[in-house]
């Protein structure tokens, strides 16, 4: 099973902006790992990807990818993690001074479902294709 979640668009522009996003995955089973893969866009102008990052998460532990965000005046992150069912994702921005930025904060119930399905049986929640 497959599952690709998405911030949708985080507004970046204001004071005392987020120069870095955290994306983090816990894996609550006690024998699979989790393999996730961490996208982030541009959205000011076309949507570009900018960075990404792959990473495994053991069973019964949890691990984080962090992004430079600091020049992005609004921004898409994606995360595609597979067996799902397993894991617990949320999504947190900190400023320059290392402070959480409250309105950049996503657990998972927040975060959109855009993907759906493994090969057999796909459920495409959105119009465009993970790249």
């Amino acid at each position: 099973m497959l599952r690709i979640y998405s911030t949708g668009p985080v507004e970046n522009a204001f004071a005392h902006a987020a120069t870095n996003v955290w994306i983090k995955v816990l894996n609550i089973s006690s024998k699979y790992k989790v393999e996730v893969e961490v996208k982030i866009f541009r959205l000011n102008g076309k949507k570009s990807e900018i960075d990404s990052a792959s990473f495994s998460v053991p069973p019964n532990a949890s691990d984080f990818a962090v992004f430079d965000i600091t020049n992005l005046v609004e921004y898409e992150v994606q995360i595609r993690v597979k067996k799902p069912k397993y894991a617990l994702v949320s999504v947190w921005s900190k400023n320059a001074d290392a402070e959480l930025v409250n309105g950049q904060r996503l657990v998972q119930k927040e975060l959109n479902i855009i993907y759906e399905g493994n090969k057999k049986n796909a459920r495409r929640i959105s119009r465009k294709k993970y790249r």
